[in-house]
């Protein structure tokens, strides 16, 4: 079987593994509003209309959030829906210039043995003594082993479910538009520094481990299945007066989430000020004084929790 690595780039339902912060609770948001909703109302400033901010989790489905009234009513009243990796729009990507790394030389003898039997395993062909191999860059590899690992599986070892690319299709089958908020894709390594093209690789890499073991998941951790139903149970936290307690450079591209966060304010602020928008994006955005809920009120829109009449 000959491993098509330019189909593995169309790859989107990868890029977005940010870990929400579920079912622990704080002292000062024990009880509160915000602490049982997903989603939150911007209004003020130059909104002509309501827009709405969801918090997603995105190795589950969204059909479960459609029999909630307070949902159908976002979806009714919004007309395009901003994600942080799908559009309809043809992307800005003139800045980007991508990496042209190659893969294949930056691994060491240990991770290549590893990649080797990897895709032989899976696809029926490794990557010694293969030209195609041997001429993708960075962003490639790590697309075709990611695209390898979650293709067609099932359940948390793959995204056979993805409540982004879900909600995303509902609006183009209603014919609504959508746009990315991110200006490139996770895949689209665009460093020409060997060092972190060497930490991306690893990375990469990093998520073969146990996957031939039936509980892996992409997030390397256990308990998916009670995270999944938390957050269904709208059992989330956003300790919105404090730092960040975890690392966010390491998850995308080497971007600090706040950076990230910052960046996606102009598109937002910008289709807010014209339009009613459905903004859906990792949980994990949201949260901690660095989130678009605290980077929004600084701007001066009101941001309201959206408290659902009944929970699952």
């Amino acid at each position: 079987m000959k491993l098509n690595f330019s189909f593995y780039l169309v790859l989107l339902i990868l890029s977005m593994f940010v870990r929400p912060s579920i079912g622990q609770k704080t002292r000062r948001e024990v009880g509160s509003a915000e602490n049982r909703t997903i989603l939150w109302k911007i209004s003020g400033k130059d909104c002509k209309q309501p827009s709405y901010l969801l918090g997603t989790f995105h190795l589950t489905d969204a059909d479960w959030l459609y029999g909630y009234p307070e949902f159908k009513k976002v979806i009714a009243s919004t007309e395009f829906i901003l994600t942080e990796g799908f559009t309809t729009l043809n992307p800005d990507t003139a800045s980007v210039k991508k990496s042209k790394l190659k893969a294949l030389p930056l691994l060491s003898n240990e991770q290549y043995k590893t990649l080797d039997s990897f895709f032989v395993a899976r696809v029926g062909e490794g990557i010694s003594n293969n030209k195609e191999a041997a001429n993708m860059t960075v962003d490639e590899m790590a697309g075709a082993i990611l695209f390898t690992l979650t293709y067609g599986q099932a359940g948390p070892n793959g995204v056979t479910k993805y409540m982004d690319r879900d909600l995303f299709t509902l609006y183009q089958k209603m014919g609504r538009s959508g746009d990315r908020l991110d200006r490139i894709l996770p895949t689209e390594f665009n460093s020409d520094n060997v060092e972190h093209a060497k930490q991306h690789l690893a990375r990469s890499l990093n998520y073969i481990k146990n996957s031939d073991k039936p509980d892996w998941n992409i997030y390397q951790t256990k308990g998916v299945d009670k995270i999944v139903a938390d957050y269904k149970a709208m059992k989330v936290e956003y300790n919105l007066t404090d730092s960040a307690n975890f690392d966010t450079s390491n998850d995308f591209d080497f971007i600090p989430m706040e950076v990230r966060n910052r960046e996606w304010m102009n598109k937002i602020t910008s289709n807010i000020s014209k339009k009613s928008c459905l903004i859906a994006v990792g949980l994990a955005h949201l949260r901690y004084r660095i989130g678009l809920i605290n980077l929004l009120r600084g701007s001066g829109y009101i941001v309201e929790p959206v408290i659902f009449s009944t929970l699952h």
